[in-house]
Protein backbone atom coordinates (compact mmCIF):
# COMPACT_ATOMS: atom_id res chain seq x y z
CA UNK A 1 0.00 0.00 0.00
CA UNK A 2 2.78 2.14 0.97
CA UNK A 3 4.48 1.95 -2.85
CA UNK A 4 1.45 3.12 -4.42
CA UNK A 5 1.02 5.90 -2.58
CA UNK A 6 4.13 7.13 -3.18
CA UNK A 7 3.82 6.94 -7.02
CA UNK A 8 0.39 8.85 -6.61
CA UNK A 9 2.01 11.51 -4.59
CA UNK A 10 5.02 11.47 -6.87
CA UNK A 11 2.79 11.71 -9.75
CA UNK A 12 0.74 14.13 -8.89
CA UNK A 13 3.54 16.36 -8.57
CA UNK A 14 4.75 16.09 -12.44
CA UNK A 15 1.07 15.64 -13.92
CA UNK A 16 -0.48 19.19 -15.58
CA UNK A 17 0.21 21.82 -17.46
CA UNK A 18 3.90 23.33 -17.52
CA UNK A 19 5.00 26.43 -19.20
CA UNK A 20 8.62 28.09 -19.62
CA UNK A 21 11.69 27.75 -22.27
CA UNK A 22 13.88 25.38 -24.13
CA UNK A 23 17.20 26.81 -24.06
CA UNK A 24 20.33 25.80 -26.41
CA UNK A 25 23.03 25.13 -23.86
CA UNK A 26 26.17 23.54 -26.52
CA UNK A 27 25.65 25.04 -29.86
CA UNK A 28 29.06 22.88 -31.03
CA UNK A 29 27.26 20.03 -30.33
CA UNK A 30 24.19 20.82 -31.49
CA UNK A 31 24.85 23.69 -33.94
CA UNK A 32 20.85 23.75 -35.08
CA UNK A 33 19.38 23.73 -31.80
CA UNK A 34 17.15 27.28 -31.13
CA UNK A 35 16.01 28.53 -28.10
CA UNK A 36 11.92 27.86 -27.78
CA UNK A 37 8.90 28.99 -25.70
CA UNK A 38 7.23 25.74 -24.87
CA UNK A 39 4.47 24.10 -23.33
CA UNK A 40 4.41 20.61 -21.93
CA UNK A 41 1.48 18.37 -20.80
CA UNK A 42 1.94 15.77 -18.69
CA UNK A 43 -0.20 12.86 -17.91
CA UNK A 44 -0.33 9.79 -16.10
CA UNK A 45 0.76 6.49 -18.26
CA UNK A 46 -2.17 4.44 -19.07
CA UNK A 47 0.26 1.41 -19.35
CA UNK A 48 2.84 1.96 -16.60
CA UNK A 49 1.64 3.53 -12.92
CA UNK A 50 5.68 5.09 -12.28
CA UNK A 51 5.62 6.86 -16.02
CA UNK A 52 4.01 9.60 -17.20
CA UNK A 53 3.36 10.60 -21.25
CA UNK A 54 5.01 14.23 -21.63
CA UNK A 55 3.74 16.00 -24.96
CA UNK A 56 5.72 19.19 -26.12
CA UNK A 57 4.60 22.10 -28.26
CA UNK A 58 6.39 24.98 -28.84
CA UNK A 59 5.23 28.04 -28.76
CA UNK A 60 5.24 29.70 -32.67
CA UNK A 61 4.08 33.41 -33.60
CA UNK A 62 1.72 32.72 -30.15
CA UNK A 63 0.69 29.35 -31.66
CA UNK A 64 1.52 26.00 -30.38
CA UNK A 65 3.56 23.86 -32.44
CA UNK A 66 3.71 20.17 -31.30
CA UNK A 67 6.72 18.45 -31.15
CA UNK A 68 5.77 15.01 -30.09
CA UNK A 69 5.55 13.03 -27.08
CA UNK A 70 7.98 10.74 -25.10
CA UNK A 71 7.28 8.39 -21.72
CA UNK A 72 9.41 9.13 -18.79
CA UNK A 73 9.58 6.56 -15.93
CA UNK A 74 10.25 8.01 -12.50
CA UNK A 75 13.71 6.82 -10.80
CA UNK A 76 13.36 6.71 -7.20
CA UNK A 77 16.81 6.97 -6.26
CA UNK A 78 17.54 10.45 -8.24
CA UNK A 79 13.53 11.61 -7.51
CA UNK A 80 13.64 12.36 -11.24
CA UNK A 81 12.05 11.38 -14.66
CA UNK A 82 14.09 10.30 -17.33
CA UNK A 83 13.18 9.13 -20.80
CA UNK A 84 15.92 7.72 -23.60
CA UNK A 85 15.36 9.38 -27.00
CA UNK A 86 16.91 7.52 -30.76
CA UNK A 87 16.14 8.58 -33.43
CA UNK A 88 18.72 8.84 -37.23
CA UNK A 89 20.32 11.94 -35.91
CA UNK A 90 20.63 11.57 -32.24
CA UNK A 91 20.89 9.42 -29.46
CA UNK A 92 19.79 11.39 -26.28
CA UNK A 93 18.38 11.21 -22.39
CA UNK A 94 16.05 13.75 -21.17
CA UNK A 95 15.77 14.25 -16.86
CA UNK A 96 13.52 15.85 -15.60
CA UNK A 97 12.62 17.56 -11.94
CA UNK A 98 10.06 18.72 -9.96
CA UNK A 99 10.61 21.26 -7.02
CA UNK A 100 6.88 22.81 -6.30
CA UNK A 101 5.93 24.77 -8.90
CA UNK A 102 9.04 24.36 -11.02
CA UNK A 103 10.00 21.71 -13.59
CA UNK A 104 13.49 21.57 -14.90
CA UNK A 105 15.80 19.56 -16.72
CA UNK A 106 18.23 18.45 -19.04
CA UNK A 107 18.66 16.64 -22.51
CA UNK A 108 22.42 14.97 -22.61
CA UNK A 109 23.83 13.09 -25.79
CA UNK A 110 24.55 10.12 -25.40
CA UNK A 111 27.36 8.54 -25.67
CA UNK A 112 29.23 11.80 -24.91
CA UNK A 113 27.65 13.91 -22.11
CA UNK A 114 27.08 16.41 -23.73
CA UNK A 115 24.49 18.85 -21.96
CA UNK A 116 22.60 20.31 -25.11
CA UNK A 117 18.97 21.12 -23.36
CA UNK A 118 17.99 23.07 -20.85
CA UNK A 119 14.49 23.51 -19.57
CA UNK A 120 12.85 25.30 -17.43
CA UNK A 121 9.02 26.09 -16.77
CA UNK A 122 6.38 26.64 -14.21
CA UNK A 123 2.92 24.47 -13.53
CA UNK A 124 -0.34 26.24 -14.55
CA UNK A 125 -2.52 26.86 -11.33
Amino acid sequence: MAVVLVVACVLGEIVGTWRGTSACVDRQATPACTDEDVIYEIGASPRHRDSVTVTADKVVDGKRVPMGSLDFTHEATSRSWTSELETPRMHALWRLSVSGTTLSGTLTLLPSQAVVRRVDLRKDQ
